[in-house]
């Protein structure tokens, strides 16, 4: 279970995170991270939406590099910006040779204790299956494992931006079935113990 406090590292990025709120501080109604990107990091998580999320970025130290509905702004320390839920994004990211520094606070539309631990866990279980070499380069392990967090993340309202979201719930429900079937998690228990 993941509380506050939990931090945790990308291996490849070198991005950490750390959870300042979990749905144990906000009654299952979202989270509060800090995020430290690296000089020169790269977007590490793909454009996506959220069908009934608010995500608000403030910046707490360098400058950041965001991308709203497709078109890429930049954000200093101390501004902040809102993505409303449907709307297309790429979480900031670093273009500069300082450190960047942000705070992620995600609200839902009602109370789901259930997301909050599914979608840290997702990330939490992505950096940790990359540092300890689980996740193929390709093959269907690959596939499988994508399918099984694409579907945890549909059933929270997460997409990516391509391909459609009719395609994704189809990959999600039936290749993410198989995956279950087949022992395949979202989130693994020993990446996400506090």
């Amino acid at each position: 279970m993941i509380k506050a406090g939990f931090t945790f590292e990308h291996p490849l990025t070198k991005t950490r995170l750390t959870v300042l709120e979990s749905d144990a501080e906000t009654n299952g109604m979202g989270w509060l991270l800090e995020v430290t990107r690296k000089a020169r990091a790269k977007p590490d998580i793909a454009e996506h939406l959220h069908m009934t999320w608010t995500e608000t970025f403030e910046i707490v130290s360098g400058t950041a590099k965001y991308s709203l509905d497709g078109i890429e702004k930049t954000a200093k320390a101390g501004e902040s910006f809102v993505v409303e839920p449907r709307h297309l994004h790429i979480h900031p990211w670093n273009e500069t040779d300082e450190v960047l520094v942000y705070r992620q606070k995600n609200r839902f539309e009602k109370a789901s204790p259930a997301a909050v631990q599914d979608v840290l866990g997702i990330f939490a279980t992505g950096a940790g299956l990359v540092r300890d070499r689980k996740i193929p380069k390709k093959g269907y392990q690959k596939l499988l494992q994508q399918a099984i967090t694409v579907r945890t993340l549909i059933r929270h309202g997460g997409y990516t931006a391509k391909p459609s979201i009719f395609i994704q719930n189809l990959l999600g429900y039936t290749l993410g079935t198989l995956a279950a079937m087949l022992g395949y998690k979202a989130v693994y228990p020993k990446y996400v113990e506090s």
